[in-house]
């Protein structure tokens, strides 16, 4: 059976990169995005959707089986930025909305997927996406950070719960990486030297860095399950 994976937030940044990887791998992708559907092809196939939206992704899996077959292989690289304000000025909306995307987003692509590997008697193989700033409390980040910590807990659990499905699921945590919501930031005036400074390897990640990790935990980490692997230059490792 051909590999098929669905990447979701696949049409631009780290999302796109790892589209770009499993399509030279010959894996069939199926790339679930807001953005608009570009054109398909004989090995990739796009559909636009709110991931929080559960009819939708019920609908939107299902004519991904119909067209590739059973997906055997996820990531969920789909996100929203945070509102970057003091948790005092954040408001219920908002942290519905970044807690809904991120965390019940990753819940309901994951679960259908899921469904497809054990009805189809297969194997398969998630990567979420968390985030540096789920380690540790960081300023201005009481909705992104919280909502990346859930994601990373949420992985661990479907590790557990998915094993006997034949399912291995992981995480990879960015650090700082160029991608376009990044230079929007940059553009808009967010100074990222002092991320550089703080940096061991002393510069921002590409796209296709991160995608590197997160191909590997997907395609070729056959006994790895439940972790979150940073992948931000040495920013974890260091000290105060």
């Amino acid at each position: 059976m051909c590999e098929h994976a669905v990447v979701t937030g696949g049409a631009s940044g780290i999302g796109a990169a790892v589209v770009a990887r499993l399509l030279e791998r010959g894996v069939r992708v199926t790339v679930l995005d807001l953005a608009e559907p570009a054109d398909d092809g004989e090995q990739l196939r796009h559909a636009s959707l709110d991931v929080t939206d559960t009819e939708a992704v019920e609908a939107a899996m299902a004519q991904a089986r119909e067209a590739f077959g059973p997906v055997t292989r996820l990531v969920t690289s789909h996100g929203i930025r945070g509102a970057y304000v003091p948790a005092l000025e954040l408001d219920a909306a908002q942290m519905n909305r970044v807690l809904g995307v991120h965390v019940v987003g990753t819940l309901l692509v994951a679960n259908a997927m899921a469904r497809q590997v054990r009805d189809a008697g297969a194997t398969g193989a998630v990567v979420t996406i968390s985030s540096t700033t789920a380690y540790g409390g960081w300023v201005n980040q009481a909705d992104y950070g919280v909502a990346k910590a859930a994601v990373s807990q949420l992985t661990q659990n479907l590790a557990i719960e998915w094993a006997p499905l034949g399912i291995r699921v992981n995480s990879v945590a960015p650090g700082h990486t160029l991608t376009p919501m990044v230079q929007q930031m940059i553009d808009q005036g967010y100074d990222v030297s002092a991320t550089k400074a703080r940096t061991p390897l002393g510069r921002l990640a590409t796209p296709d860095e991160m995608a590197g990790a997160i191909e590997h935990l997907l395609m070729d980490a056959t006994f790895t399950t439940g972790v979150c692997v940073p992948v931000d230059g040495g920013w974890t490792s260091v000290g105060k």
